[in-house]
């Protein structure tokens, strides 16, 4: 009989161990979810893993595979989502689990409804799309295109007063078209500031607005390196990499305090500067250096 019950306690204890260890998996695994493979993804997971705790285990997956991920038992993990189309599959499954997304814009994040989810924006701060805006021209006006105008804050007021910038605000709806309404801010401010708005900005109108700003010889600042190789002057943006460390950030901090309540969404945290100098020549613009411009930033930025 003793033999019996210390076999019977030893193969509870075993039994124990092994519920333990995991648990402790369940809790220290992440779910990559990508909504494409491509570069931009494949660099900010390696960030993401480099920059994470090396007690969490990574499991990378794609969009269509959540379905056998969570019947495969990770249901209980935490998932990073990377694209839009990656946060809607989460989002819409029965018992969506603990989320981050990434690669979201703040018009996208707002039509996600997940309870359990965090977000890492591909928007700069307002006060960091100014501040830049200044120091890249050193103008007195700056217009933004807007749905729904933006109702200004009082530190964003604040830094306006300190930067002697004027923000001017531009109503694009069905009764105003983009063109003209563009156009209208040409005449009335120094810049174009291009905030990420897929709605306004997109396939069908972006070469449209960089080429009526170039003609109208007014400088545009955008949310996006891409546009500044197609024209605009200067973009401040996250790259892959920033973005990487932004997650594994909200990550660890899941992973030391399992109680956190993450906020609804951050905006990017880390960022990257692109400027464009055959178009900051062909307007007459002195363009400071990209190294220079980023030590002014991190001063200047409330």
């Amino acid at each position: 009989m003793t033999n019996n019950w210390y076999k019977g306690l030893l193969g509870g204890i075993l039994f124990l161990l092994a519920g333990m260890a995991f648990a402790q998996q369940a809790a220290t695994r992440v779910i990559i979810v990508k909504s494409s493979d491509n570069a931009y993804f494949t660099q900010s997971i390696e960030a993401l893993t480099s920059h994470a705790d090396k007690a969490l285990q990574f499991k990378v997956i794609m969009t269509e595979d959540l379905a056998d991920s969570i019947r495969d038992g990770d249901s209980g993990s935490l998932y990073v989502t990377l694209g839009q189309s990656a946060a809607e599959a989460v989002n819409s499954l029965d018992k969506p689990p603990r989320s981050i997304s990434a690669y979201l814009t703040f018009e996208q994040f707002k039509r996600l409804e997940g309870k359990e989810q965090t977000a890492v924006l591909l928007d700069q701060t307002l006060n960091r799309y100014l501040a830049f805006c200044q120091l890249v021209l050193a103008a007195e006006s700056v217009g933004i295109l807007e749905q729904q105008p933006i109702k200004l804050e009082k530190k964003q007021s604040k830094l306006l007063e300190k930067l002697q910038l004027e923000l001017r605000q531009y109503q694009i709806d069905r009764f105003n078209k983009l063109l003209p309404v563009l156009r209208q801010l040409l005449e009335q401010s120094d810049a174009l500031l291009m905030l990420p708005r897929q709605s306004i900005y997109n396939r069908d109108s972006l070469k449209g607005v960089l080429l009526t700003s170039y003609r109208n010889r007014k400088p545009v600042i955008s949310y996006s390196p891409a546009h500044v190789k197609s024209g605009a002057l200067a973009s401040i943006y996250s790259s892959p990499t920033d973005i990487g460390r932004h997650l594994a950030l909200l990550v660890n901090k899941r992973l030391q305090n399992p109680g956190y309540k993450a906020p609804q969404y951050e905006h990017a945290r880390f960022y990257s500067i692109s400027t464009n100098r055959r178009v900051a020549r062909a307007l007459g613009i002195d363009l400071p250096m990209e190294s220079k411009l980023r030590s002014a930033l991190d001063r200047l930025e409330p």
